[in-house]
């Protein structure tokens, strides 16, 4: 799940203002890294544009966008989600306290809607550069199943950039929109080149989670990359962690874990997400709330599967997931966000805005040899031919 949208409601009119809408692009840097420097990038691949149901493809992703109709059949089919769902969940999913099963799914059907046709052109387009860019660096991605498409307003899911479930990407209604507008020169060359190349990374770390949900070994293989090991079950966790446990839907199994050095002692963990505040306790202070600003990364020992631990108190939790990314809610998300580095800009580093000048810097991988380890697995185990 990508948190960079963050579009509260009450700001979906502001782009009827020029400069409300340049404020909102800069705020919208500050939480993701661009990926301009693709601008000059050609495109390798032309995928055909397809009715809602039938399949687009490039040369190895097969792909089609769902409907509202189906789209909406195949979100509310994802049973095993919703009964994961507790109280926290439900109550900030839904945007008020109390809240019931039955009023989260209804409002998350509510969510789903179908693409026009020029969202389509530029998911199309991502995929195309998604392909074109896995041809450059010698690797055929492992996607056994056709991704399916869907649009989703996204207020169930804390207006996400986009998030999972299965072979079903879920993108946000929002950002699509300003994507089109963008790429039809609504906004400057650099806000279009933006929104462009932003998509890329989203719909790449997006497909890392369906290629780990479709491939075990492909999991195995890039979990073992940040020390994970995974197992062939699921830990069961008490209820004090079960309590505020942030369901996410792109982790679906809570079965890896890695050591960490933890008050000197070395400890077999899982890093999950948790809740800090209830939805009542933070709307009370800000009434705005949005639970990516009430979420934090915790370690659960195996052996103490009702504790959680800050990841601070593990004097090493740096030296084995690395510095790219501070997208610490899970080794799923982490690693995601790094191979979507690795599609979106390649093997050197990131370029991202500089929130006082203005412009693109260059930013080398803090550690860059997890980048190159994701590479050279890769192009191990799954070379092109």
């Amino acid at each position: 799940m990508r948190n960079e949208s963050m579009h509260p409601e009450g700001e979906l009119n502001s782009l009827k203002n020029k400069n409300k809408v340049k404020k909102y692009l800069r705020k919208f840097r500050m939480v993701i890294a661009a990926a301009i420097v693709m601008i000059c990038l050609p495109m390798a691949f032309t995928s055909c544009q397809k009715d809602d149901g039938q399949t687009s493809t490039t040369a190895h992703l097969r792909y089609h966008f769902a409907s509202q109709e189906e789209g909406r059949q195949l979100k509310m089919a994802n049973t095993a989600y919703f009964d994961g769902l507790n109280q926290y969940d439900l109550d900030w999913k839904t945007w008020h306290s109390g809240a019931t099963l039955a009023e989260y799914k209804a409002f998350a059907e509510e969510q789903i809607v179908g693409f026009t046709e020029e969202e389509k052109k530029i998911i199309n387009s991502a995929m195309d550069f998604v392909e074109s860019r896995c041809a450059e660096l010698g690797i055929q991605l492992p996607l056994h199943d056709e991704i399916v498409f869907i649009k989703s307003n996204m207020a169930d899911e804390g207006y996400a950039g986009g998030y999972t479930h299965k072979n079903e990407i879920y993108l946000d209604a929002y950002f699509l929109g300003l994507a089109v507008r963008a790429s039809q020169g609504e906004f400057s060359d650099m806000d279009r080149e933006y929104f462009l190349h932003f998509t890329h990374e989203l719909v790449a770390h997006e497909i890392f989670h369906v290629l780990t949900r479709g491939d075990a070994q492909f999991r195995q293989r890039m979990y073992g990359l940040v020390g994970f090991t995974v197992m062939d079950h699921e830990v069961e966790f008490g209820p004090a962690v079960r309590g505020v446990l942030e369901s996410n839907p792109d982790v679906e199994r809570y079965d890896n874990w890695a050591e960490f050095t933890i008050g000197g002692v070395k400890r077999r963990c899982i890093l999950t997400a948790v809740y800090t505040s209830s939805y009542a306790e933070a709307v009370a202070i800000d009434p705005e709330a949005n639970f990516f600003n009430y979420t934090e990364g915790v370690l659960i020992p195996l052996d103490e599967p009702n504790t959680m631990i800050p990841i601070e108190q593990a004097t090493d939790f740096y030296d084995i997931m690395g510095y790219n990314s501070n997208y610490l809610l899970a080794a799923e998300e982490y690693l995601a966000d790094n191979f979507s580095y690795l599609v979106a800009y390649g093997l050197d580093g990131r370029y991202d805005f500089d929130r006082d000048q203005d412009c693109l810097v260059f930013i080398p991988y803090p550690t860059p040899q997890l980048i190159s380890s994701i590479h050279n697995m890769l192009t191990q185990y799954y070379a092109n031919k």
